[in-house]
């Protein structure tokens, strides 16, 4: 249970209060801040290493100068030594313990039993030297140049005579320098960790508010609003990229579910008709005496209308298998020329039927016979859609051509052309969609799912398709040379990539 003054302070902190206390809380969940909590840790690892490394550097150079001044002091030592003897020594040292010592030197010269004879250390040292005399001692009450130095480093020697000599410094600059860096780095840490969770929060917050705006555009669209749009900030930085890239899927679907509200209209309105139709002849069938012949003939406009039915849903399933295809699972060879012969001689009588000049253009120099790779069911389809819709469209006395074209390039370019009224540019994209019929009123018969199927079976074989007239480029550029062409009309175009066989 809440505890009462728990809940009232959330009372008390208002809308904007809880707002930021959650906003707070998810940011401490959020990815971006433990990605960032987790950057600052191994800045802050590298910046500790850096602190002790140079530490540590510093510390050995200082040692080193002193080790050095000491081995300077004791060559200078030793010089009075030689020339002067046991009082030069004992004045040179006098005169380096009597000024003030800001150097922080340290002297002592004894006999061989150690007792001091000058200097300003109080007693010898009881520390044992390493090997080369070098040895770390205690300050405490054994020297009178400073209450504060704890710790000394120098260098013993035993001189002729049985003296012996100890030249050292106190280690207070080294102990001062040691204080301050590790008390520098521990501020240095502190404010890298401070620094750290500060840039965080704003960091993570930038990224939250980005991410936000994104979770707001998909709610607004989950809840009905298709046409919202994640907004852009133009830094075209990373969440602009996925903004554009998610506004541009949310276009297409967009555009895909438009196309369905039309293919399903469409469908509605091309059923509805033959569906009226089959129902009042059989209800005429039922309430009025017939004869069987009329019966037969009620029967056979039923059964007509139920093939043109079953038409459409076979066209429909042939443009879905054709596109849920991504590659051909029975691709083989296709002779084009042969191909192109077979629908012709099927179409030949039809086009006759209707006073129509079906014939075919193929160069001389076209290999025979010319290769495509794909499905011979599926490419004989296409090739007798765009023919019936050819003839279909071309009135009495016209002539619809089918030409056959291979260039350099390895392309092959199939066309057939008609005499009929041709379609205008700004059509020619929407009839490859489904139920889209340039006849507005729909009387002429056709479901619209013809050239659908064609585009269909070009995508599944690698194949453009290209609608224009034979006075447009490309178009032109690939008919025959000498070939009588239909002057105006519709012109479509199936571009394969040619296949290299040998049968």
């Amino acid at each position: 249970m809440v505890p009462s003054f728990v809940t009232n302070g959330l009372k008390g902190l208002g809308r904007y209060g809880r707002s930021a206390l959650l906003m707070s809380r998810s940011m401490l969940q959020s990815t971006a801040f433990r990605l960032t909590m987790s950057y600052m840790a191994l800045f802050g690892l590298s910046v500790l290493v850096l602190l002790l490394f140079i530490y540590m550097t510093t510390a050995q150079s200082i040692s080193h100068q002193t080790e050095d001044t000491i081995s300077a002091e004791i060559d200078a030592l030793y010089q009075h030594y030689d020339t002067e003897g046991l009082r030069g020594l004992i004045d040179s040292i006098a005169e380096r313990t009597s000024s003030p010592n800001l150097s922080g030197g340290l002297y002592l010269l004894t006999d061989n039993q150690l007792r001091p004879i000058a200097g300003n250390l109080a007693f010898w040292p009881t520390e044992i030297p390493d090997a080369q005399g070098w040895l770390d001692f205690s300050l405490s009450n054994g020297s009178s140049i400073s209450e504060d130095a704890t710790i000394g480093r120098g260098r013993t020697f035993i001189l002729s005579g049985n003296y012996h000599l100890l030249v050292g410094r106190d280690m207070r600059a080294l102990e001062g320098f040691q204080a301050l860096m590790l008390e520098a780095m521990g501020w240095a840490f502190a404010a890298t960790a401070l620094l750290g969770i500060g840039g965080g929060f704003v960091l993570t917050r930038q990224v939250l508010t980005r991410l936000e705006n994104i979770n707001r555009a998909a709610e607004r669209i989950m809840g009905g609003d298709i046409s919202h749009r994640v907004a852009l900030t133009g830094s075209k930085d990373e969440f602009d990229r996925l903004a554009e890239t998610l506004n541009a899927m949310l276009d297409q679907i967009e555009q895909l579910m438009a196309g369905i509200r039309t293919v399903t209209n469409n469908i509605a309105h091309d059923l509805r008709s033959p569906l009226t139709r089959m129902r009042s002849q059989l209800e005429r069938a039922i309430s009025s005496p017939a004869s069987e012949d009329d019966l037969r003939d009620i029967c056979a406009q039923v059964i007509g209308e139920a093939d043109n039915l079953l038409a459409t849903f076979n066209a429909l399933l042939s443009i879905a298998e054709a596109e849920a295809g991504s590659t051909l699972t029975d691709i083989a060879p296709v002779d084009l020329r042969a191909l192109i012969e077979d629908v012709v001689d099927l179409y030949g009588p039809v086009a006759e039927d209707m006073g129509l000049t079906l014939h075919t253009a193929q160069p001389a120099n076209l290999p025979a016979p010319l290769w495509v790779g794909g499905n011979r069911e599926l490419l004989f389809q296409a090739l007798s859609n765009i023919l019936d819709n050819a003839i279909k469209y071309t009135t009495n006395g016209g002539d619809v051509a089918v030409w056959l074209r291979a260039n350099e390039t390895g392309s092959v370019h199939l066309i057939v052309a008609d005499s009929g009224p041709g379609i205008v540019p700004s059509d020619r994209g929407r009839v490859l969609e489904r139920f889209v019929r340039l006849d507005t009123s729909r009387t002429t018969p056709g479901n619209g799912l013809g050239l659908s199927l064609v585009a269909a079976i070009c995508r599944l074989h690698r194949a453009s398709l290209l609608l224009g007239s034979v006075d447009e480029s490309p178009i032109q550029d690939n008919l025959p040379a000498g070939t009588a062409a239909p002057t105006h009309g519709l012109a479509v175009q199936m571009t394969f990539p040619s296949l290299k066989v040998s049968i």
